[in-house]
């Protein structure tokens, strides 16, 4: 897939109304869009570009996947405050404008896609082909109805301008996804190369759509039974058997630990500024600016960890070095470069955690020749940094995204975005089995996870019983696993908890709601739960379509 995303550079993306002036510019044999992509060559071209609009709606700032939850709050760069704490939240908000465009313009491509499948001059992978890009669409919508419940279901390719659209129910959007993802299932193959959707992709995709359908006062009374079933398919009985470190290793993307990706390569860039992606960015402190001589990341300073998600973690959890850099090396990107010499490099900083505030001192004589200048950083409410923070390296950075060949200055890297892991359909099936009272499998689920988590010979300490599983717990299970990966405001959203756990372990919005005022309500006194829908689509539409409540 990442040799197939090479030649997207050839084609640009469609807009939400007609095709690109590219082609139209160096189609030097005058072949029209409608013509070409009848070929077998133009619409293998059409196919990756739709998986391309995959980085469009990933690849740039993650506000609206991470900001104002209660794992994120701002520090020395500031967050967009509609986003991250909800008062401000209006149907002007660029953020929100952005998300819903380009998942609209996604949806637009893949029509147009659909559109040709059945034109094309007639090839073995036309099937799998028109089921990959059900798949995509039905995605998209259902990114579209977490975020602002129902919307206007468009399935036709459009040619001319359309005036005015209707709003679907958040039923009747629910619906359509999972009669389009089931249409996909039978369409695409058991295996695929790297990237493509495949059905186990499918399925990990089916069992979250029904686990948030099933939170819905419309959900089946199936939803979680069948969210517990196409989780346990897409698992497929493998075990979690490649370590957290591994699942993350910069170069070791194509790993089995991964069941779909949005796709880079360092081929397919062409501009190392815009073309990767921002994930590297945005976690983390500021390191200062002279990270191209002593090698470390540029970092946005903005989407900083709370003390919430420190917290998570125990002594005994591999995830808690997985996820954070605790020794930072006189060149942080040696712990990559030279992870099998660690015992004989310098550590510049060291983040005591909260388990070794009382052993800094010994940590230090264990290893004077390359411990007696460190730093030490010693766990503490300062961890949670703020505007406030003026140090560099205030707070231990998260380094699941690090990637060691990206330029410094740049925001840009062409790592993966892991959107689906083996270990979060465990996690989907934990949380489906608690909501059908099925207690037994979800602490079993919940389990394999924390097992292959614990450090060796703590597997004990690291298992839990089902009186200890509930909603809190599972989200807490969920934090420690998936920190940083694009899922937050939609766990805590589908769970009800979006209020509940930002106003207890948010910084900034617990401001709001020690002044008396509670930040998600909105001018009509609804909550805004939802994003709202943009002004300027409601402007463009001249049909009845209604805003979303708190708006």
């Amino acid at each position: 897939m990442k040799n197939i995303l090479i030649s997207i550079l050839s084609l640009c993306l469609f807009s939400a109304m007609g095709c690109s002036d590219f082609l139209k510019e160096e189609d030097l044999a005058e072949i029209t869009s409608d013509s070409y992509y009848q070929t077998v060559e133009g619409y293998e071209s059409l196919i990756n570009s739709c998986y391309a609009t995959l980085r469009d709606v990933y690849g740039g700032s993650p506000w609206v996947f991470s900001a104002g939850t209660d794992m994120f709050v701002e520090g020395r760069s500031l967050q967009p405050e509609g986003i991250s704490e909800y008062r401000n939240l209006t149907p002007q908000t660029d953020e929100v404008e952005s998300f819903y465009s380009t998942l609209y313009k996604s949806i637009q491509l893949c029509n147009t896609a659909l559109y040709y499948n059945d034109k094309t001059v007639k090839d073995s992978s036309l099937s799998e082909r028109k089921g990959e890009i059900e798949f995509l669409r039905s995605y998209y919508y259902f990114l579209l109805v977490q975020s602002f419940g129902g919307v206007s279901i468009v399935e036709n390719r459009i040619d001319d301008p359309i005036l005015e659209f209707k709003r679907n129910s958040a039923a009747d959007v629910y619906n359509f996804v999972i009669k389009q993802m089931k249409d996909a299932l039978e369409l695409v193959p058991e295996s695929s190369e790297e990237g493509r959707v495949n059905k186990r992709v499918v399925r990990f995709y089916l069992a979250k759509v029904y686990l948030t359908r099933g939170y819905q006062d419309f959900a089946g009374s199936d939803d979680f039974a069948q969210a517990a079933s196409y989780a346990d398919k897409a698992i497929n009985d493998q075990p979690l058997s490649l370590s957290f470190k591994d699942v993350f290793w910069p170069g070791n993307e194509d790993n089995e630990g991964i069941i779909f990706a949005v796709q880079y390569d360092q081929g397919s860039i062409v501009d190392p500024k815009s073309d990767g992606n921002q994930q590297n960015y945005f976690f983390g402190p500021y390191m200062g600016g002279e990270g191209a001589i002593y090698g470390y990341p540029y970092r946005a300073y903005a989407l900083c960890p709370t003390m919430y998600l420190f917290d998570l973690y125990t002594q005994y959890d591999s995830r808690f070095k997985g996820t954070f850099m605790i020794n930072f090396y006189d060149r942080y990107y040696d712990f990559y470069d030279k992870n099998d010499e660690l015992n004989e490099l310098n550590i510049q900083y060291y983040y005591a955690p909260r388990w070794a505030l009382n052993d800094t001192t010994s940590w230090r004589q264990e290893d004077p020749t390359h411990r007696s200048n460190t730093e030490i950083i010693p766990y503490s409410n300062k961890w949670q940094a703020s505007p406030q923070t003026t140090l560099d390296n205030a707070t231990p950075a998260i380094r699941k995204f690090d990637d060691p060949k990206s330029a410094f200055g740049q925001r840009s890297n062409t790592r993966d975005i892991f959107l689906a892991r083996l270990s979060e359909a465990y996690l989907i099936a934990a949380e489906a089995y608690y909501k059908e009272g099925n207690l037994p499998q979800a602490t079993a689920r919940i389990n394999a996870v924390r097992k292959r988590a614990a450090l060796p010979g703590h597997k004990s300490d690291m298992t839990v019983t089902g009186g200890q599983i509930n909603i809190d717990f599972i989200l807490d299970e969920r934090a420690r696993e998936l920190a940083g990966e694009y899922h937050r405001w939609f766990d805590l959203k589908r769970t009800g908890q979006l209020v509940n756990h930002t106003k207890k372990y948010n910084r900034d919005i617990k401001n709001w709601f020690d002044q008396g005022i509670n930040p998600f309500q909105g001018t009509d006194g609804n909550l805004k739960i939802l994003r709202p829908i943009p002004q300027e689509a409601l402007d463009l539409n001249q049909g009845d379509y209604s805003q979303n409540p708190g708006y």
